[in-house]
Protein backbone atom coordinates (compact mmCIF):
# COMPACT_ATOMS: atom_id res chain seq x y z
CA UNK A 1 0.00 0.00 0.00
CA UNK A 2 1.08 3.97 -1.07
CA UNK A 3 2.91 5.27 2.22
CA UNK A 4 1.13 8.06 2.07
CA UNK A 5 -2.17 6.37 2.68
CA UNK A 6 -0.32 3.96 5.62
CA UNK A 7 0.47 7.48 7.18
CA UNK A 8 -2.39 9.85 6.37
CA UNK A 9 -5.19 7.42 7.54
CA UNK A 10 -5.97 8.42 10.45
CA UNK A 11 -6.36 12.27 9.19
CA UNK A 12 -8.15 11.81 6.09
CA UNK A 13 -10.73 9.68 8.27
CA UNK A 14 -11.22 12.58 10.84
CA UNK A 15 -11.76 14.93 8.11
CA UNK A 16 -14.14 12.59 6.58
CA UNK A 17 -16.00 12.23 9.92
CA UNK A 18 -15.86 15.95 10.99
CA UNK A 19 -16.99 17.13 7.41
CA UNK A 20 -19.89 14.79 7.50
CA UNK A 21 -20.78 16.34 11.37
CA UNK A 22 -20.81 19.84 9.43
CA UNK A 23 -22.78 18.54 6.32
CA UNK A 24 -25.32 17.24 9.16
CA UNK A 25 -25.50 20.93 10.76
CA UNK A 26 -25.96 22.85 7.71
CA UNK A 27 -28.46 20.64 6.05
CA UNK A 28 -29.83 17.80 8.81
CA UNK A 29 -33.04 17.78 9.76
CA UNK A 30 -32.71 20.54 12.39
CA UNK A 31 -32.09 24.28 11.13
CA UNK A 32 -29.45 26.63 13.37
CA UNK A 33 -29.45 30.09 12.45
CA UNK A 34 -25.88 32.04 12.62
CA UNK A 35 -25.55 35.24 13.80
CA UNK A 36 -21.86 35.86 12.11
CA UNK A 37 -21.81 32.65 8.92
CA UNK A 38 -18.60 34.53 8.28
CA UNK A 39 -16.95 33.98 11.17
CA UNK A 40 -18.33 30.37 11.96
CA UNK A 41 -16.72 29.47 8.92
CA UNK A 42 -13.47 30.95 9.27
CA UNK A 43 -12.85 29.23 11.88
CA UNK A 44 -13.84 26.11 11.12
CA UNK A 45 -12.01 26.03 8.26
CA UNK A 46 -8.99 27.59 10.03
CA UNK A 47 -9.02 24.83 12.54
CA UNK A 48 -9.39 21.83 10.14
CA UNK A 49 -6.55 23.58 7.97
CA UNK A 50 -4.61 23.73 10.99
CA UNK A 51 -5.17 20.37 12.13
CA UNK A 52 -4.23 18.64 8.57
CA UNK A 53 -1.00 20.97 8.40
CA UNK A 54 0.09 20.02 11.92
CA UNK A 55 -0.49 16.02 10.92
CA UNK A 56 1.19 16.13 7.45
CA UNK A 57 4.06 17.75 9.19
CA UNK A 58 4.46 14.61 11.73
CA UNK A 59 3.74 12.27 9.01
CA UNK A 60 6.44 12.72 6.62
CA UNK A 61 8.90 9.68 7.14
CA UNK A 62 12.79 10.49 8.24
CA UNK A 63 15.52 8.41 7.75
CA UNK A 64 16.31 8.65 11.58
CA UNK A 65 13.65 7.28 13.33
CA UNK A 66 13.42 6.84 17.18
CA UNK A 67 13.06 3.97 18.84
CA UNK A 68 10.93 2.97 20.73
CA UNK A 69 12.20 1.06 23.86
CA UNK A 70 9.06 0.04 25.97
CA UNK A 71 8.18 -3.60 25.19
CA UNK A 72 4.89 -4.99 26.96
CA UNK A 73 5.90 -7.98 28.53
CA UNK A 74 3.40 -10.34 27.34
CA UNK A 75 4.01 -12.75 29.69
CA UNK A 76 3.30 -11.02 32.77
CA UNK A 77 0.10 -12.27 33.68
CA UNK A 78 0.67 -10.68 37.07
CA UNK A 79 0.78 -7.29 35.34
CA UNK A 80 -2.48 -7.47 33.63
CA UNK A 81 -4.31 -9.21 36.83
CA UNK A 82 -3.18 -5.90 38.90
CA UNK A 83 -4.32 -3.70 35.55
CA UNK A 84 -8.23 -5.35 36.18
CA UNK A 85 -8.01 -5.51 40.27
CA UNK A 86 -7.27 -1.27 39.22
CA UNK A 87 -10.02 -1.20 36.61
CA UNK A 88 -12.60 -3.11 38.91
CA UNK A 89 -12.02 -0.49 41.71
CA UNK A 90 -12.22 2.24 39.25
CA UNK A 91 -15.62 1.01 38.18
CA UNK A 92 -16.59 1.15 41.79
CA UNK A 93 -15.64 4.79 42.26
CA UNK A 94 -17.36 5.55 39.02
CA UNK A 95 -20.26 3.93 40.04
CA UNK A 96 -21.01 5.44 42.92
CA UNK A 97 -20.72 8.93 41.60
CA UNK A 98 -22.81 8.57 39.03
CA UNK A 99 -25.37 6.73 41.31
CA UNK A 100 -24.27 9.30 43.54
CA UNK A 101 -24.67 6.95 46.41
CA UNK A 102 -23.73 7.05 49.96
CA UNK A 103 -21.97 3.63 49.68
CA UNK A 104 -18.79 1.69 47.44
CA UNK A 105 -20.68 -1.53 46.83
CA UNK A 106 -23.54 -1.41 44.26
CA UNK A 107 -26.13 -3.23 46.79
CA UNK A 108 -29.22 -2.24 44.54
CA UNK A 109 -27.22 -2.89 40.92
CA UNK A 110 -28.93 -5.57 39.98
CA UNK A 111 -32.27 -3.97 40.47
CA UNK A 112 -31.64 -0.40 39.14
CA UNK A 113 -30.38 -2.59 35.93
CA UNK A 114 -33.49 -4.04 35.76
CA UNK A 115 -35.59 -0.82 36.69
CA UNK A 116 -33.14 0.93 33.78
CA UNK A 117 -34.09 -1.18 30.88
CA UNK A 118 -37.79 -0.99 31.67
CA UNK A 119 -38.14 2.37 32.74
CA UNK A 120 -34.97 4.27 31.77
CA UNK A 121 -36.88 7.63 32.48
CA UNK A 122 -37.27 6.50 36.05
CA UNK A 123 -33.60 6.07 36.39
CA UNK A 124 -32.51 9.07 34.87
CA UNK A 125 -35.03 11.62 36.76
CA UNK A 126 -33.40 9.91 40.01
CA UNK A 127 -29.92 10.75 38.93
CA UNK A 128 -30.73 14.42 38.47
CA UNK A 129 -32.48 14.51 41.71
CA UNK A 130 -29.97 13.11 43.34
CA UNK A 131 -27.37 15.86 41.67
CA UNK A 132 -28.54 18.44 43.88
CA UNK A 133 -26.80 18.25 47.71
CA UNK A 134 -24.12 15.74 46.08
CA UNK A 135 -20.63 16.55 46.83
CA UNK A 136 -19.12 12.99 46.94
CA UNK A 137 -15.51 12.05 48.56
CA UNK A 138 -12.98 14.00 47.60
CA UNK A 139 -10.09 11.80 48.71
CA UNK A 140 -11.71 9.39 47.06
CA UNK A 141 -12.01 11.30 43.89
CA UNK A 142 -8.14 11.69 44.15
CA UNK A 143 -7.13 8.29 44.73
CA UNK A 144 -9.46 7.34 41.41
CA UNK A 145 -7.33 10.00 39.48
CA UNK A 146 -4.21 8.18 39.61
CA UNK A 147 -6.48 4.55 38.60
CA UNK A 148 -9.11 5.42 36.42
CA UNK A 149 -7.16 5.42 33.41
CA UNK A 150 -6.91 1.48 33.82
CA UNK A 151 -10.51 1.65 32.83
CA UNK A 152 -9.44 2.67 29.42
CA UNK A 153 -6.60 0.86 28.33
CA UNK A 154 -7.76 -2.40 29.68
CA UNK A 155 -9.88 -2.76 26.69
CA UNK A 156 -7.01 -1.61 24.05
CA UNK A 157 -4.89 -4.70 26.18
CA UNK A 158 -7.88 -7.03 25.76
CA UNK A 159 -8.22 -6.56 22.22
CA UNK A 160 -4.65 -6.52 21.49
CA UNK A 161 -3.27 -9.02 23.89
CA UNK A 162 -6.21 -11.74 23.94
CA UNK A 163 -4.39 -14.67 23.09
CA UNK A 164 -1.79 -13.99 26.00
CA UNK A 165 -4.82 -14.18 28.26
CA UNK A 166 -5.66 -17.08 30.18
CA UNK A 167 -9.52 -18.06 29.79
CA UNK A 168 -10.12 -16.79 33.41
CA UNK A 169 -8.24 -13.10 32.53
CA UNK A 170 -10.35 -13.11 29.58
CA UNK A 171 -13.56 -13.58 31.27
CA UNK A 172 -12.99 -11.19 34.53
CA UNK A 173 -11.37 -8.73 32.45
CA UNK A 174 -14.14 -8.42 29.79
CA UNK A 175 -16.72 -8.31 32.50
CA UNK A 176 -14.93 -5.25 33.90
CA UNK A 177 -15.12 -3.60 30.82
CA UNK A 178 -18.58 -4.39 31.03
CA UNK A 179 -19.43 -3.29 33.88
CA UNK A 180 -19.46 0.44 33.26
CA UNK A 181 -21.88 -0.22 30.33
CA UNK A 182 -24.66 -1.51 32.85
CA UNK A 183 -23.90 1.26 35.45
CA UNK A 184 -25.14 3.64 32.75
CA UNK A 185 -28.26 1.23 31.61
CA UNK A 186 -29.05 1.26 35.47
CA UNK A 187 -29.12 5.14 35.49
CA UNK A 188 -30.90 5.48 32.16
CA UNK A 189 -27.68 6.83 30.66
CA UNK A 190 -26.64 6.48 27.18
CA UNK A 191 -22.83 7.67 27.41
CA UNK A 192 -21.34 4.83 28.72
CA UNK A 193 -22.87 2.71 25.78
CA UNK A 194 -21.29 4.94 23.74
CA UNK A 195 -18.50 5.11 25.39
CA UNK A 196 -17.64 1.33 24.85
CA UNK A 197 -18.67 0.71 21.44
CA UNK A 198 -16.22 3.50 20.04
CA UNK A 199 -13.24 2.29 22.75
CA UNK A 200 -13.50 -1.16 21.46
CA UNK A 201 -14.36 -0.45 17.80
CA UNK A 202 -11.15 1.61 17.27
CA UNK A 203 -9.21 -0.64 19.13
CA UNK A 204 -10.61 -3.24 17.24
CA UNK A 205 -9.63 -1.20 14.04
CA UNK A 206 -6.15 -0.46 15.46
CA UNK A 207 -5.29 -4.17 15.65
CA UNK A 208 -6.71 -5.03 12.17
CA UNK A 209 -4.13 -2.00 11.06
CA UNK A 210 -1.49 -3.08 12.99
CA UNK A 211 -1.82 -6.63 11.77
CA UNK A 212 -1.40 -5.63 8.24
CA UNK A 213 1.30 -3.95 8.45
CA UNK A 214 3.23 -6.19 10.76
CA UNK A 215 2.14 -9.77 8.97
CA UNK A 216 0.48 -8.70 6.21
CA UNK A 217 -3.08 -9.94 7.04
CA UNK A 218 -5.75 -8.21 9.10
CA UNK A 219 -6.67 -11.03 11.12
CA UNK A 220 -10.48 -10.31 11.00
CA UNK A 221 -11.04 -14.33 11.83
CA UNK A 222 -8.93 -13.55 15.02
CA UNK A 223 -11.48 -11.03 16.56
CA UNK A 224 -14.61 -12.30 15.08
CA UNK A 225 -15.68 -12.53 18.66
CA UNK A 226 -15.18 -8.70 19.03
CA UNK A 227 -16.47 -8.03 15.46
CA UNK A 228 -20.29 -9.35 16.72
CA UNK A 229 -19.84 -8.06 20.06
CA UNK A 230 -19.40 -4.08 18.99
CA UNK A 231 -22.13 -4.53 16.04
CA UNK A 232 -24.64 -6.18 18.86
CA UNK A 233 -23.85 -3.38 21.15
CA UNK A 234 -23.79 -0.94 18.69
CA UNK A 235 -27.44 -1.98 17.93
CA UNK A 236 -28.13 -2.21 21.54
CA UNK A 237 -26.90 1.87 21.95
CA UNK A 238 -29.02 3.02 19.54
CA UNK A 239 -31.81 1.13 20.48
CA UNK A 240 -31.14 2.46 24.57
CA UNK A 241 -30.83 5.82 23.00
CA UNK A 242 -34.28 5.51 21.44
CA UNK A 243 -36.39 4.05 23.75
CA UNK A 244 -34.38 6.67 26.81
CA UNK A 245 -35.81 9.78 24.65
CA UNK A 246 -39.25 8.52 23.81
CA UNK A 247 -39.11 7.42 27.43
CA UNK A 248 -38.70 11.27 28.39
CA UNK A 249 -41.08 12.13 26.52
CA UNK A 250 -38.52 13.68 23.74
CA UNK A 251 -40.67 14.97 21.04
CA UNK A 252 -38.05 16.45 18.65
CA UNK A 253 -40.00 19.30 18.43
CA UNK A 254 -38.38 20.48 21.48
CA UNK A 255 -35.04 20.96 20.27
CA UNK A 256 -36.70 24.39 19.48
CA UNK A 257 -37.32 25.65 22.68
CA UNK A 258 -33.64 24.76 23.61
CA UNK A 259 -32.84 28.41 21.75
CA UNK A 260 -34.13 31.18 23.80
CA UNK A 261 -33.58 33.15 20.72
CA UNK A 262 -35.59 31.25 18.23
CA UNK A 263 -32.66 29.79 16.23
CA UNK A 264 -33.32 26.18 16.16
CA UNK A 265 -36.35 25.19 13.73
CA UNK A 266 -36.79 20.94 13.74
CA UNK A 267 -37.61 20.18 10.05
CA UNK A 268 -41.21 19.46 9.62
CA UNK A 269 -41.09 16.22 7.92
CA UNK A 270 -39.59 15.20 11.52
CA UNK A 271 -42.57 16.63 13.74
CA UNK A 272 -44.42 14.44 15.82
CA UNK A 273 -42.84 11.03 15.66
CA UNK A 274 -43.37 8.39 17.59
CA UNK A 275 -42.53 4.66 18.64
CA UNK A 276 -43.51 3.95 14.33
CA UNK A 277 -40.63 5.84 13.30
CA UNK A 278 -38.23 4.61 15.57
CA UNK A 279 -35.37 5.32 13.02
CA UNK A 280 -36.34 8.84 12.06
CA UNK A 281 -36.75 9.75 15.62
CA UNK A 282 -32.93 7.85 16.57
CA UNK A 283 -31.61 10.19 13.40
CA UNK A 284 -32.86 13.43 14.70
CA UNK A 285 -31.91 13.23 18.37
CA UNK A 286 -28.91 11.56 17.80
CA UNK A 287 -27.93 14.61 14.88
CA UNK A 288 -28.81 17.09 17.71
CA UNK A 289 -26.84 15.28 20.26
CA UNK A 290 -24.00 15.41 17.76
CA UNK A 291 -23.72 18.56 16.26
CA UNK A 292 -25.64 21.09 18.70
CA UNK A 293 -21.84 21.88 20.26
CA UNK A 294 -21.20 23.97 16.73
CA UNK A 295 -24.11 26.00 17.35
CA UNK A 296 -23.03 27.20 21.03
CA UNK A 297 -19.80 28.25 19.33
CA UNK A 298 -20.76 30.50 17.11
CA UNK A 299 -22.87 32.00 19.89
CA UNK A 300 -19.70 32.22 22.11
CA UNK A 301 -18.23 34.44 19.07
CA UNK A 302 -20.27 36.94 20.29
CA UNK A 303 -18.82 37.91 23.48
CA UNK A 304 -15.86 39.08 24.75
CA UNK A 305 -12.41 36.68 25.44
CA UNK A 306 -11.48 36.21 29.40
CA UNK A 307 -8.47 33.63 29.58
CA UNK A 308 -9.30 30.82 32.19
CA UNK A 309 -4.78 30.01 32.13
CA UNK A 310 -5.30 26.74 30.72
CA UNK A 311 -7.68 25.37 32.90
CA UNK A 312 -11.23 26.36 31.29
CA UNK A 313 -11.01 24.00 29.01
CA UNK A 314 -12.02 21.17 31.41
CA UNK A 315 -14.81 21.13 33.63
CA UNK A 316 -12.90 18.46 35.61
CA UNK A 317 -10.23 21.18 36.08
CA UNK A 318 -12.48 24.09 36.83
CA UNK A 319 -13.67 22.07 39.60
CA UNK A 320 -10.11 21.04 40.74
CA UNK A 321 -9.07 24.65 40.71
CA UNK A 322 -12.46 25.60 42.82
CA UNK A 323 -12.16 22.70 45.23
CA UNK A 324 -8.01 23.73 45.62
CA UNK A 325 -8.41 27.99 45.82
CA UNK A 326 -11.65 28.65 46.30
CA UNK A 327 -12.10 30.70 43.04
CA UNK A 328 -14.66 29.69 40.64
CA UNK A 329 -12.74 29.95 37.04
CA UNK A 330 -16.26 28.85 34.93
CA UNK A 331 -17.80 32.96 35.04
CA UNK A 332 -14.94 33.64 32.71
CA UNK A 333 -15.72 30.78 30.20
CA UNK A 334 -17.92 31.32 26.72
CA UNK A 335 -20.05 28.77 28.01
CA UNK A 336 -20.88 30.79 31.26
CA UNK A 337 -20.95 34.09 29.27
CA UNK A 338 -23.76 32.78 26.69
CA UNK A 339 -25.58 30.86 29.30
CA UNK A 340 -28.80 33.09 28.71
CA UNK A 341 -29.14 32.17 24.96
CA UNK A 342 -27.80 28.67 25.24
CA UNK A 343 -27.10 26.84 28.40
CA UNK A 344 -23.85 26.99 30.11
CA UNK A 345 -25.05 23.14 31.18
CA UNK A 346 -27.57 21.81 30.17
CA UNK A 347 -26.69 22.18 26.31
CA UNK A 348 -23.44 20.86 24.73
CA UNK A 349 -20.70 23.43 23.69
CA UNK A 350 -18.08 22.36 20.41
CA UNK A 351 -14.61 21.17 21.73
CA UNK A 352 -13.69 24.47 20.00
CA UNK A 353 -15.41 26.60 22.41
CA UNK A 354 -14.06 24.86 25.45
CA UNK A 355 -10.55 25.23 24.44
CA UNK A 356 -10.91 28.70 23.22
CA UNK A 357 -11.55 29.71 27.00
CA UNK A 358 -8.19 29.49 27.43
CA UNK A 359 -5.95 30.50 24.34
CA UNK A 360 -9.18 32.50 22.19
CA UNK A 361 -10.61 31.43 19.12
CA UNK A 362 -7.48 32.32 17.09
CA UNK A 363 -5.08 30.04 19.46
CA UNK A 364 -7.77 26.91 19.06
CA UNK A 365 -5.56 27.08 15.73
CA UNK A 366 -2.71 26.69 17.17
CA UNK A 367 -3.78 23.82 19.41
CA UNK A 368 -5.66 22.30 16.86
CA UNK A 369 -2.07 22.13 15.21
CA UNK A 370 -0.50 20.69 17.80
CA UNK A 371 -3.28 18.23 18.27
CA UNK A 372 -3.35 17.10 14.36
CA UNK A 373 0.87 16.66 14.99
CA UNK A 374 0.50 14.54 18.27
CA UNK A 375 -2.15 11.93 16.49
CA UNK A 376 0.39 11.65 13.86
CA UNK A 377 3.36 11.11 15.83
CA UNK A 378 0.96 8.62 17.58
CA UNK A 379 0.16 6.79 14.61
CA UNK A 380 3.80 6.64 13.28
CA UNK A 381 5.27 5.11 16.63
CA UNK A 382 1.96 2.29 16.81
CA UNK A 383 3.13 1.16 12.75
CA UNK A 384 6.96 1.92 12.77
CA UNK A 385 7.32 0.77 16.75
CA UNK A 386 4.51 -1.50 18.16
CA UNK A 387 4.60 1.17 20.80
CA UNK A 388 2.43 -0.01 23.35
CA UNK A 389 0.89 3.39 24.47
CA UNK A 390 0.09 4.43 21.13
CA UNK A 391 -2.24 1.71 21.47
CA UNK A 392 -3.93 3.55 24.58
CA UNK A 393 -3.77 6.82 23.31
CA UNK A 394 -5.32 6.17 19.62
CA UNK A 395 -8.60 5.25 21.10
CA UNK A 396 -8.93 8.24 23.04
CA UNK A 397 -7.90 10.11 20.06
CA UNK A 398 -10.95 8.82 18.18
CA UNK A 399 -13.47 9.80 21.35
CA UNK A 400 -12.00 13.09 21.07
CA UNK A 401 -12.38 13.60 17.72
CA UNK A 402 -16.10 12.35 17.78
CA UNK A 403 -17.14 14.43 20.31
CA UNK A 404 -15.33 17.26 18.97
CA UNK A 405 -18.57 18.90 17.58
CA UNK A 406 -20.26 18.07 20.55
CA UNK A 407 -17.65 18.65 24.11
CA UNK A 408 -14.92 18.21 25.37
CA UNK A 409 -14.97 14.91 26.05
CA UNK A 410 -11.53 13.65 26.57
CA UNK A 411 -10.18 16.53 28.87
CA UNK A 412 -13.66 17.13 30.84
CA UNK A 413 -14.47 14.15 32.55
CA UNK A 414 -12.02 12.47 34.91
CA UNK A 415 -11.50 8.91 33.64
CA UNK A 416 -10.84 9.71 30.19
CA UNK A 417 -8.34 12.58 31.39
CA UNK A 418 -6.19 10.33 33.68
CA UNK A 419 -5.82 8.33 30.89
CA UNK A 420 -4.42 10.68 28.66
CA UNK A 421 -2.58 12.61 31.09
CA UNK A 422 -0.70 9.08 32.55
CA UNK A 423 -0.65 7.38 28.74
CA UNK A 424 0.91 10.57 27.05
CA UNK A 425 3.93 10.67 30.18
CA UNK A 426 4.45 7.26 29.23
CA UNK A 427 4.92 7.79 25.41
CA UNK A 428 6.66 10.33 25.70
CA UNK A 429 9.21 8.79 27.46
CA UNK A 430 9.15 5.43 25.74
CA UNK A 431 9.79 7.25 22.76
CA UNK A 432 12.21 10.17 23.40
CA UNK A 433 13.56 9.03 27.27
CA UNK A 434 16.57 7.70 25.94
CA UNK A 435 17.17 10.90 23.86
CA UNK A 436 16.56 13.45 27.13
CA UNK A 437 18.11 10.97 30.16
CA UNK A 438 20.27 8.56 28.44
CA UNK A 439 20.59 4.80 27.40
CA UNK A 440 20.67 3.74 30.57
CA UNK A 441 17.60 5.05 32.22
CA UNK A 442 15.22 3.82 29.92
CA UNK A 443 17.33 0.32 29.06
CA UNK A 444 15.57 -3.40 28.52
CA UNK A 445 15.07 -5.20 31.53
Amino acid sequence: MNNSIKYLGPIILAEIYLISTLLIFSFGPIEYHLDDPLAFWFYIVLYHISMVLGYVLAAIPFKNRIKSDNKFKESSSLKIRVLILAAFLAFLIGHKNITMSDSLIPVDFISDITTGLLKSEEQYILKIERLEGYSGSKLLNIFNFFIAFTKIILIPVVIFYWEKLTIVDRVVALTVTFLPVLSGISTGTNKPLFDFVILYGSSLILYFVACFYNEGRFNFKSRRFFIVIIFMFFGAALWFFGTAMLGRGGDPSYVESTSPLGHIKLDYAYRNMDEESFLSYVYVWLSNYIVQGYYGFSQSLNVDFTSTLGFGNSQFLTRQIEWATGYDLSQYTYQHKIDAVWGETAQWHSLYSHIANDVHFLGVAVWNFIMGFYLAKLWRSLLDENNLYSKFLLPLFAVFIIFTPANNQVFGYLETFSAFFFMTLLWFGSVYGRRLFGRRAFSRN
